[in-house]
């Protein structure tokens, strides 16, 4: 791979990450609204994570000095939250 594909893999990660605090953010904006708060917590969490996720491949100088591990594990903590939220607004989790 050429060192524009590497960069171009690098935004990739990034504009995901930042539709995905997006979608968070919105979606905390109306669980917040029609439940009362249940899920408040765990999306705003999900949402710093992802913020946190984005800041860390920003400041990373190439795509190589990436950590992939530590990447996939904060994709695993961001579906985790998300599934959890998720439950929670349903009603699976009191």
């Amino acid at each position: 791979m050429t060192e524009r594909d590497y960069e171009d893999a690098r935004s990739l990660i990034s504009v995901l990450l930042l539709c995905f605090v997006a979608a968070v953010a919105a979606y905390l904006w109306l669980a917040d609204m029609f439940s009362g708060q249940r899920a408040f917590g765990v999306l705003l969490s999900a949402v710093l994570l992802g913020f946190s996720m984005l800041v860390y491949v920003y400041r990373q100088p190439s795509y190589g000095a990436i950590s992939k591990p530590l990447l996939m594990l904060g994709y695993l903590a961001l579906a985790i939250l998300l599934s959890l939220s998720v439950a929670m607004t349903m009603g699976y989790i009191a």
